[in-house]
């Protein structure tokens, strides 16, 4: 089944979630809230197992992976406030978790093997993968090949058939359930699992008339997890950054205007919904700055807030550099990642590990201008059409392609945003986020300790900053002379050709120098304190 086309609410601000990270916390709740749904009566018991090297090893107790999944199969999802003491909430419901590191081969980086039990003594094992920002796979059930991205309703249907029969059987259903999102079949040793997906949920009389075919022995409706649903068969405006711009040109329109059209035909929302839900996105990025800034958080971690100070020294003391807008931005973009660290509730834009930039670079940015909610809103449509055209089929996943696709990549979308608050065109804003992102290409993703903190959070500062300074580039009058569409096929090529070691396993750069280690060694202590309190 083809990759669905990205959406601005599932791929670039989004999803909403409780820190600190978008693939190692969020996609985790996001799993074992899917996988739970796969097994009915009472969760008794949960083994959540990881490959020796694969990308959760050295660093799911860190940034709380065990967290996220622990929340999930709760039945709870990756914004619950809950989440933070999820350990507790699962022994208050009387379920047995437990993390494994075991040798299977990592297939893909994030990997995990899940194998759930009820008190029924039924069981269920899954394979599944975080892809990156928040999102998640669901690669097998009970050793049945699966393609389950939570954006879906899922019918999940067990057969005791043999491959053709099964294969009639699920011609049967689909004719059934039309329109459907796609479907799936597969056969192993006279049993089979037939998958099928819905934008809506299949009503009860549906259901009963497939569970009552002959062979079917199960039937599970499964609900998404995603903001926005599937939408295969949609129309969308533009698929890439020339695109965008051509119709830019030819109907006269900025493009926040076509980040609007986009995500009305991607999600199936009307205009007004999608304009709401960009604003509780605003709202949403501008809390977590404010409530980081009163430095009152606690990290848990290896550094302690400082994006309060900063802002204060920034605005206050004569030795300080004086950044303008910057003055802002940066501490903004910080409070964001610091916030995140202490495991309060942040969007990731595009991912966690680069939630800053966007209130930083552009919120921060309009703020200092005075600007409006409406202006905001705008702005950030205009960042997130950018994101749309440069993810070129790819997920912004630092495990897979660095640094460089998440603050870095994060940091040409803001640019393109600043571009249209100055008043720019749509071909500057495109110009600009290309600048953006030539600065950053080759970035590696080096997390000390297996934490979003160092150097996670200066990169954030950074790349907010670089935004600034692309965007003041191109107004002047700077050309970056390569093509958005090329800079960003580039930028997914260089990720793939960096070593796995700078790819977000605490394998290499900075986690491996003395201290570093020393730091991770220190961090393992307290988080080894931490599970014994709970």
């Amino acid at each position: 089944m083809k990759r669905q086309s990205p959406s601005v609410f599932n791929d670039i601000v989004g999803p909403t979630m409780v820190g600190p990270s978008s693939s190692h916390t969020c996609a985790p709740s996001r799993i074992g809230f899917l996988c739970r749904q796969l097994l009915p009566g009472t969760l008794k018991k949960a083994t959540v197992a990881f490959a020796r090297e694969g990308a959760y090893t050295l660093m799911y107790q860190g940034q709380r992976s065990d967290y996220g999944y622990i929340n999930g199969l709760l039945g709870r999802r990756p914004e619950d406030p809950r989440l933070r003491n999820a350990y507790s909430e699962a022994q208050k419901s009387g379920i047995e978790v437990k993390f494994v590191i075991e040798d299977f081969p990592p297939t893909v980086p994030n990997i995990s093997h899940l194998t759930l039990e009820n008190t029924e003594g039924e069981k269920v094992v899954v394979h599944s993968d975080s892809t990156g920002g928040g999102t998640v796979k669901l690669l097998e059930i009970d050793g049945f090949p699966v393609a389950i991205l939570g954006d879906c309703y899922e019918l999940i249907i067990r057969t005791n058939a043999a491959e053709q029969k099964n294969q009639e059987l699920c011609e049967k259903f689909r004719n059934l359930i039309q329109p459907n999102e796609g479907f799936s079949v597969a056969t192993q040793k006279n049993n089979g699992l037939i998958n099928i997906k819905t934008r809506t949920a299949c009503p009860e009389d549906m259901l009963c008339a497939i569970r009552s075919c002959p062979q079917v022995t199960s039937v599970i409706q499964m609900e998404p997890v995603l903001v926005v649903s599937s939408n295969q068969h949609c129309i969308l405006p533009f698929k890439s950054a020339a695109e965008m711009l051509e119709l830019a040109e030819k109907d006269k329109k900025e493009l926040w205007e076509l980040g609007l059209e986009y995500e009305t035909a991607r999600s199936g929302w009307t205009r007004k919904q999608v304009f709401d839900y960009m604003q509780y996105v605003v709202e949403t990025m501008e809390n977590s700055c404010r409530e980081a800034l009163k430095g009152d958080i606690d990290m848990a971690g290896i550094i302690k807030p400082t994006a309060g100070k900063i802002e204060h020294y920034v605005k206050s003391d004569k030795k300080a550099l004086d950044m303008g807008v910057m003055n802002q931005a940066v501490p903004w973009a910080m409070a964001t990642m610091e916030y995140s660290s202490a495991m309060g509730v942040v969007l990731c834009a595009p991912t966690g590990g680069s939630a800053g930039v966007f209130p930083g670079a552009v919120l921060g940015v309009a703020n200092a201008m005075n600007l409006s909610m409406e202006d905001k809103i705008k702005a950030m449509l205009v960042t997130s059409a950018i994101g749309i055209v440069m993810s070129k089929d790819c997920n912004y996943s630092a495990e897979l392609y660095g640094c460089q696709v998440e603050p870095g990549a994060a940091s040409g979308m803001a640019a393109g945003g600043l571009v249209y608050l100055m008043g720019g065109t749509a071909k500057q804003s495109c110009q600009a986020a290309s600048c953006a992102v030539q600065n950053i290409l080759g970035t590696i993703c080096d997390p000390v300790a297996g934490l979003v903190q160092v150097p996670c959070i200066s990169r954030n500062a950074m790349s907010a900053a670089n935004a600034v300074v692309c965007a003041n580039m191109v107004m002047g009058g700077y050309d970056p002379l390569i093509p958005l569409d090329e800079v960003a096929e580039t930028l997914f090529r260089v990720g793939k050709q960096l070593p796995p070691e700078l790819r977000c396993t605490c394998r290499g750069g900075l986690c491996i120098t003395p201290s570093g280690q020393q730091l991770a060694k220190e961090q393992l202590e307290r988080d080894i304190a931490k599970a014994k309190q709970n």
